[in-house]
């Protein structure tokens, strides 16, 4: 067999193989957050770094009231992180990546799609006490991850994802957590 001819086969295998091998897998490298003078803190922890095509992965997410006082919050979607989601940092206004939750199924304000999401604008509000905090676990599922990268978290339908305030009387402020998802691709090959 030639040279020209064996390229020309290797490369007509090679090429019918990459089809074989689906989605790419990714794997949550790194997480960080980043502290700062709201009376709020969010907490971010991955539980299964692997985004496999067989198995999403998984984060824990927990808000926690770090002041000596009831912080009332305001959001949309599910109380009281609302609708999360990943957007490529530096480039993207709006979240490339839906967050998914058991809570999104439970609530007759959120609609989950295979090809996305949409939400009811209502308004909801509640209080996180003093020292208080609530965790919930978020998804990353495969087929919705866009490419490996570098992601800030955020509201999926909204850059904030929430707002608060201290007092009835007291002006809403943002919550904009500061906080970076690294996702890394792997080899599907063994």
């Amino acid at each position: 067999m030639n040279r020209r001819r064996y390229l020309t086969v290797s490369t007509a295998a090679l090429s019918g193989l990459a089809g074989c091998l689906g989605d790419p897998e990714y794997t949550i490298s790194s997480v960080e957050t980043e502290d700062d003078s709201h009376p709020l803190g969010l907490d971010v922890t991955p539980v299964d770094r692997e985004i496999t095509i067989e198995s999403p992965g998984q984060l824990n997410i927990a808000l926690r009231n770090t002041g000596t006082q009831d912080v009332i919050i305001k959001n949309t979607g599910v109380w009281p992180l609302g609708v999360l989601g990943l957007a490529l940092a530096g480039e993207s206004v709006s979240a490339d990546i839906l967050l998914l939750a058991d809570e999104y199924t439970e609530a007759d304000t959120v609609e989950v799609r295979p090809s996305g999401a949409s939400k009811d604008g209502t308004p909801l509000t509640g209080t996180l006490a003093a020292a208080e905090s609530i965790e919930r676990q978020y998804e990353l599922i495969g087929r919705r991850v866009s490419g490996a990268g570098t992601y800030t978290l955020q509201g999926y339908f909204d850059e904030v994802p929430l707002s608060y305030r201290t007092g009835e009387d007291a002006d809403w402020v943002a919550y904009h957590p500061s906080v970076t998802v690294t996702l890394t691709e792997q080899s599907v090959l063994p």
